[in-house]
């Protein structure tokens, strides 16, 4: 019971922090301070909302029909103490990061078949908080699943520890695509990432494939890479 309250905690913050990212971002203030442009969706609404809804509807489906039936292999059933917590949910979003930068920069940039399904997200061009939801339902099981499988591979961890990873996992992946760019310190470093993922978002060839951190970009060589070899269709 404590593990399905927990996953319904964070979901709902999750999709209240997605609403005030929402909010924030149409301020005259964001939009002061945000250095790209705009440009139209190329999905029209039936579409997009029928692609949210597939979307949400796997991501629930897969978080609940594996964590429960799986939990000794994920999550203890004593608490754990909150150096431990910290320490465990950073191994699972380290872990979690380099696997998806693998992934994503691979399996969806590069082999056709990922290329196409992912051209899904891409086409969305310069996201917003609500975006996040807008991908393929194959790439949303394998998001979820890489996740659920880095903490039983360092597993069982304990229920706070789990739950940390995934708040910030959750957070995160909403936050980058937020458009909320403030140049100001202290919020320049974490908005940084909204610009990687926005420049991501420009082409397939952009660069920036981590998700939680720059650091596998930066140690690949995938910071970024230059406008004029921003030149790859979104799918094959």
């Amino acid at each position: 019971m404590q593990l399905v309250v927990m996953l319904l905690v964070i979901l709902a913050l999750n999709g209240g922090f997605m609403l005030a990212l929402g909010a924030l971002a149409s301020t005259d203030f964001a939009r002061r301070n945000r250095q790209r442009q705009d440009r139209v969706s190329r999905v029209d609404a039936r579409t997009y909302q029928r692609g949210v809804v597939t979307n949400v509807a796997v991501s629930i489906g897969l978080l609940f029909g594996v964590t429960l039936p799986f939990r000794s292999y994920l999550v203890l059933g004593e608490p754990v103490s909150l150096l431990r917590t910290v320490g465990e949910a950073a191994v699972i979003l380290l872990l979690y990061d380099l696997g998806y930068y693998v992934m994503h920069r691979f399996a969806f940039h590069k082999w056709s078949v990922g290329r196409r399904i992912h051209a899904v997200h891409h086409s969305i061009r310069t996201p917003y908080a609500r975006d996040s939801l807008y991908i393929h339902p194959a790439e949303t099981a394998a998001g979820v699943g890489l996740f659920l499988g880095c903490t039983a591979l360092i597993g069982p961890v304990g229920l706070s520890s789990f739950g940390l990873a995934f708040l910030i996992y959750s957070l995160l992946n909403v936050f980058i695509h937020s458009a909320i760019d403030l140049r100001l310190f202290p919020w320049r470093t974490l908005t940084a990432l909204v610009r990687h993922h926005d420049v991501h978002h420009d082409s397939m060839r952009a660069g920036y494939y981590a998700s939680i951190t720059p650091l596998w970009d930066l140690i690949f060589g995938t910071a970024g890479a230059p406008r004029e070899q921003r030149s790859a269709p979104y799918a094959e």
